[in-house]
């Protein structure tokens, strides 16, 4: 007998999202997310059996601290100081 995926009528996303849905739940493409992912503004993924899932949770969690970030200018500036070094990185500088 075959699995049948849960299946219902319910509008929620699910707990364990692969990359093209977690980049869309949160609002971001998915080069922007993976982006945000390495400089550790948005959660890692769990690697469940070699199938890489982000938790819905964590998601909600770390979108949440983007408010809290805009509030504070020390964390602004921090972010802008890790995106510099990321993008000197990638240059090989």
């Amino acid at each position: 007998m075959r699995a049948e995926k849960l299946s219902d009528n319910l509008a929620y996303p699910p707990r364990g999202m692969d990359l093209e849905t977690a980049a869309g739940y949160v609002g971001f493409g998915r080069t922007k997310f993976l982006e945000l992912v390495e400089i550790g503004l948005m959660p890692k993924p769990l690697d469940i059996k070699g199938s890489p899932r982000w938790d819905r949770l964590e998601l909600d969690g770390a979108f949440s601290e983007f408010k809290d970030r805009r509030r504070d200018p020390v964390a602004r500036s921090t972010d802008h100081i890790r995106e510099r070094i990321r993008q000197q990185q990638e240059r090989g500088e």
